[in-house]
């Protein structure tokens, strides 16, 4: 199963994404519930770096796989934060609806940081 952890500061902006673990719904290179929640994790961090210039701080553990954590940056930007907040915003979104389409293989679960 893929554990997710969505990490908000005391103003409820999202702060923090940990991934951990592996769906478990097909054979590695053939799991499309991986591979979505993969993609989508990378496509929102790619976004942040591209597109908004904000450089998130990343773990990955690129031995076993299974694992990857992305927290934010202080960002001084009102509106940087306004679009970075949206962007991580989309992500919980995508990533829940993926939970609910296949919920015996991703957990989300919400932090206070």
């Amino acid at each position: 199963m893929i554990h997710i952890e969505i990490g908000r500061d005391g103003t409820g902006a999202i702060q923090q994404i940990e991934l951990s673990g592996h769906a478990g719904f097909a054979e590695y290179g053939s799991d499309i519930v991986c591979a979505a929640v993969s993609s989508q994790v990378i496509s929102v961090e790619n976004s942040l770096t591209e597109l908004l210039n904000v450089v998130a701080d990343v773990i990955v553990d690129d031995v076993e796989g299974g694992y990857l954590k992305l927290t934010l940056p202080v960002i001084d930007s009102a509106d940087t934060q306004r679009d970075v907040q949206l962007l991580m915003r989309h992500l919980e979104f995508a990533l829940q609806i993926t939970a609910q389409t296949y919920p015996d293989f991703i957990e989300i679960t919400q932090i206070n940081l």
